[in-house]
C-alpha cells in the first residue's frame, strides 16, 4: 500500500481550511444579525431578516459532514487536483447560497444548485474510486489500465 505523501493532498487541505474560515465568517455575520434585529441569546426565532441568516448558516452547517468525507474520498481515491477544484466550485455556491438567502428565501437556489452539483461531482469522484480501488486491490482489475489499453493510449 502506498503511503500518503502531504505534497499530494495539499490542495483539499487548503480548501478545507478555506471551508472553516467560510463556517467561521457566517457565524459572525449571523451573530452581527442577532444584535441588528434584537434576536437575545438563546432565542432562534424572532425578526425574519435574522431567520434568513441563522438557516444559511445552519444549513451550511448541515452540509458540512457531507462535504468532507466527499472531498477527501474523492482527493484520495480519484485525484487530489480535481477533487479541490469541484470543492472550490461547492465553496463559491455556498458563499452565493448564502449572501442569497440574507437577502430573501428565493435568493439561495442559484447557490444551492451549485452545491449539489458540486456533491454529486465528488460523489461521482469518490464512488469512482474507491470502486477502482477495491476492484484493483481485491480482484486484480485494473479498469483504467483497460481502458487505456483498449484506446491505445
Amino acid at each position: 500500500m502506498a503511503p500518503i505523501l502531504l505534497e499530494s493532498v495539499i490542495l483539499p487541505a487548503g480548501v478545507s481550511l478555506m471551508h472553516a474560515f467560510q463556517l467561521t465568517s457566517f457565524a459572525r455575520q449571523t451573530g452581527q444579525a442577532r444584535r441588528k434585529f434584537d434576536v437575545p441569546y438563546p432565542a432562534i426565532t424572532g425578526d425574519e431578516r435574522f431567520m434568513r441568516y441563522f438557516r444559511a448558516q445552519q444549513n451550511t452547517i448541515e452540509f458540512a459532514p457531507i462535504f468532507y468525507p466527499l472531498l477527501w474520498s474523492a482527493a484520495l481515491f480519484c485525484h487530489p487536483v480535481p477533487a479541490a477544484l469541484v470543492g472550490l466550485v461547492y465553496l463559491y455556491g455556498r458563499s452565493q447560497y448564502f449572501k442569497g438567502y440574507v437577502k430573501e428565501v428565493k435568493g439561495r437556489l442559484f447557490g444551492f444548485g451549485v452545491c449539489v452539483n458540486a456533491l454529486k461531482l465528488l460523489m461521482a469522484m469518490s464512488v469512482g474510486g474507491i470502486a477502482h480501488f477495491a476492484l484493483v486491490t481485491y480482484a486484480g482489475v485494473d479498469v483504467k489500465r483497460m481502458v487505456m489499453a483498449r484506446l491505445n493510449l
